[in-house]
């Protein structure tokens, strides 16, 4: 009997302190931290990555808008890479210890295109390829994803991008339903270009995310793209990372910051920082 009442003032006071100090009860999620290396296309990828792994980063969203190295001059990630260009690429990310989390905005011509850049992220290591493909190549995009075990995301850009209208939510979450190798990464800080809340967007696309492209803009509802440092712009960026929390979201958040192009690791940093700690 003791024991009993023992047990119930314990609950009692775990309890009490769970709704005074939710930490003791759920530890907040681990978010995985990540940068889209256009952010670095200034830089070669070489030069980068260094920058990167002082402030602790090491995964990273491969770009062709970057390139890969003095050493190979005007040399973009692509299939059209050979044999010698692909070994150099593998080693620079093995041996600094970094992860390919993702590889786009690319695209493809035709079913074959799909079909090589599919081949391409098997063989480097690349498990997401983030592409504004047309609605016509999804079936193409599925086959070739189950093929050669990788997964394809639709990106998105604001409303002045006249390929698509993919800025809109409820566009990319009808094209993709039907799919199990494709998914979104919905860019954020094009949704406030474009005058959608990031919240309603996630909320939307829920089930189907699979990385985030994640930014704050000093002014909501701006076409001009205004990244600042997470936080100090005008998107609620703890609604935005509690909604995704609600979702249950285990992709990566990946950093895209389209500004200060000269020396983007400061605020790169603080946007990091801020994912750690919120």
């Amino acid at each position: 009997m003791k024991k009993l009442i023992l047990y119930f003032i314990s609950a009692l006071i775990l309890a009490g302190c769970c709704s005074s100090n939710t930490d003791v009860c759920a530890a907040k999620p681990e978010r995985k931290v990540a940068v889209q290396m256009y952010t670095f296309r200034l830089f070669t990828l070489e030069e980068s990555i260094p920058m990167l792994k002082s402030a602790g980063i090491t995964n990273l969203g491969l770009t062709a808008g970057q390139d890969i190295s003095k050493k190979y001059p005007k040399l973009r990630i692509s299939p059209k890479m050979n044999a010698e260009q692909k070994a150099f690429l593998k080693k620079l990310i093995a041996d600094n210890g970094c992860k390919i989390v993702s590889f786009g905005v690319t695209g493809a011509k035709d079913e074959a295109g799909v079909k090589e850049l599919c081949a391409f992220a098997k063989e480097m290591g690349i498990p997401l390829l983030l592409t504004e493909a047309p609605a016509s190549q999804m079936p193409a995009w599925e086959k070739y994803c189950a093929e050669y075990g990788v997964e394809m995301a639709i990106h998105n850009h604001a409303r002045d991008n006249k390929n698509n209208n993919y800025y809109d939510p409820n566009v990319v979450k009808n094209m993709i339903a039907p799919y199990s190798h494709i998914y979104a990464c919905p860019d954020n800080g094009h949704w406030s270009r474009a005058g959608i809340d990031t919240v309603y967007g996630y909320k939307i696309l829920e089930g189907k995310i699979k990385a985030v492209h994640i930014k704050d803009q000093k002014e909501f509802g701006n076409p001009k793209n205004q990244c600042v440092p997470f936080g100090t712009g005008q998107l609620d960026m703890k609604g935005i990372l509690a909604e995704l929390d609600r979702q249950g979201f285990d992709g990566y958040y990946i950093i895209e910051y389209e500004a200060e192009w000269d020396n983007p690791l400061p605020s790169v940093a603080k946007c990091a920082e801020y994912l750690r700690a919120n």
